[in-house]
């Protein structure tokens, strides 16, 4: 099979489009035939080495795949081979054949296309998962999702809405704020041009937001921080400035505040959700937003644009 390639950490170029051999599926495992793969900024850090959790060179990166089933492994059951399916995976997305966990994987409705599929595991299964279960978001409350035209800020916006949720979004760029607002945003902000905090105090008559969910870290966490109301939830899913986060602790005790870390590679239940999700998107509720999508063999050229931080929603891999 062909594969994008990492055998030393580094820049873009290190990821190398060859051959290797085709895997197999062992106990619980089914294999699947990729016709799309999704790129998370997750992959930049694994390229680079600063996120190599799981894994040892050479390997192959990739969590969001979707595809046909080609075989089962043993004790395997389901789905049979021929199914289309999404899956979320360990590792091995970007190649033409890769192992999925058979309970992380789940059979698409013809409806549904692989590349809106691709887009749905990690960005979308995080904001699920940090909406629904760790921010606890109730109908009529006020969420504020940062980095709208991120694959977890196009998925968060769309679930905070399903929800109830009165939504509020920043993005450096009209542009990007445009997507948010198609998706259903209540109040967009340019954070180059204004103060976000402000913008959410003035909108909420001073209380503040209910749930903020964040992925940026540095200085953006710390003034969310500042922006939730009392009893308000931050879920932190992830780091893309790399930068620390210097927080008031005098701040959440005085306001009553929880703060907490979310990874999705623990949860349990991902089948499940994985399946509501596709299911919204079968009926028109969540919108897969795909930016663009690069051949296999331009893997190198994809994490290039997402590095640049210029897509608005999701970057595919076609294999």
């Amino acid at each position: 099979m062909k594969a994008a390639v990492v055998r030393e950490f580094g820049a873009e170029d290190v990821l190398r489009y060859e051959d290797m051999p085709d895997p197999a599926p062992g106990p619980g495992e089914v294999l699947v035939r990729v016709r799309a793969a999704g790129i998370n900024r997750g992959d930049l850090g694994r390229r680079m080495g600063t996120y190599t959790a799981g894994v040892q060179l050479p390997f192959v990166i990739g969590w969001d795949i979707a595809g046909t089933v080609e075989s089962l492994g043993p004790g395997v059951d389901g789905p049979a081979p021929g199914t289309r399916v999404v899956a979320l995976i360990p590792h091995g997305g970007y190649a033409e054949l890769a192992v999925a966990p058979a309970n992380q994987t789940v059979p698409l409705p013809e409806s549904v296309s692989f590349e809106q599929a691709a887009a749905l595991p990690v960005a979308y299964l995080t904001a699920w998962y940090a909406l629904k279960h760790q921010g606890r978001m109730q109908p009529g409350e006020t969420c504020l999702v940062q980095a709208a035209a991120s694959g977890v800020g196009v998925g968060g916006i769309q679930i905070a809405k399903a929800m109830g949720a009165r939504v509020f979004t920043t993005a450096s760029s009209d542009e990007k704020l445009a997507l948010g607002k198609r998706l259903g945003a209540d109040v967009l902000i340019n954070y180059t041009t204004t103060d976000f905090v402000e913008v959410v105090q003035k909108e909420t008559g001073g209380k503040g937001v209910d749930v903020v969910l964040e992925s940026v870290g540095g200085e953006v966490l710390t003034r969310s921080v500042a922006a939730l109301a009392p009893f308000g939830r931050l879920i932190s899913v992830g780091n893309s400035a790399r930068s620390p986060a210097p927080t008031d602790l005098a701040q959440l005790l005085g306001k009553r505040i929880s703060l907490s870390g979310f990874y999705l590679l623990v949860e349990k239940g991902i089948d499940k959700a994985l399946t509501e999700l596709v299911e919204l998107v079968a009926a028109g509720t969540v919108d897969a937003v795909i930016d663009r999508t690069f051949p296999l063999a331009q893997t190198a050229d994809a994490h290039r644009h997402v590095a640049s931080r210029a897509n608005l929603g999701k970057v595919l891999l076609i294999p």
